[in-house]
């Protein structure tokens, strides 16, 4: 294997290694715990507007 050959794999890798990682991390941070920690007052939440739950959905109608 010559300089130059090596360069290359090297750089290749690092730019996989870049893809892979970047990657990961996007799917982590975009993990959001849905379990409800407000003692079920939706209105008071701060995930009230992206809940899931039927209550928090029940409570976003009834406003309308």
């Amino acid at each position: 294997m010559n300089r130059k050959e090596f360069i290359n794999k090297s750089l290749r890798l690092g730019v996989l290694t870049g893809i892979v990682g970047g990657s990961l991390f996007l799917v982590k941070r975009n993990k959001v715990d849905f379990t409800c920690s407000a003692d079920g007052v939706c209105k008071s939440c701060s995930l009230y507007r992206g809940c899931d739950f039927d209550k928090a959905k029940q409570s976003r109608n009834d406003e309308r």
